[in-house]
């Protein structure tokens, strides 16, 4: 085989991957631990009020 078929050969299973990977992450299976993931975030700040509220109570 010559460098520019493997080459090519390489592209190409990349590129699969890749479409693999996409379908993967964008999959509906996915989508409630992405819907999770992106409200951590505000998990964080909702948390936050009750946490100064108990240590006010303790003073």
């Amino acid at each position: 085989m010559e460098y520019s078929t493997i080459h090519s050969i390489f592209t190409v299973i990349l590129f699969v991957a890749f479409i693999a990977y996409v379908i993967w992450a964008f999959g509906k299976k996915r989508k409630a631990d992405f819907d999770q993931a992106a409200n951590l975030v505000f998990d964080d700040e909702q948390k936050a009020p009750h946490k100064n509220k108990q240590e006010s109570d303790h003073e």
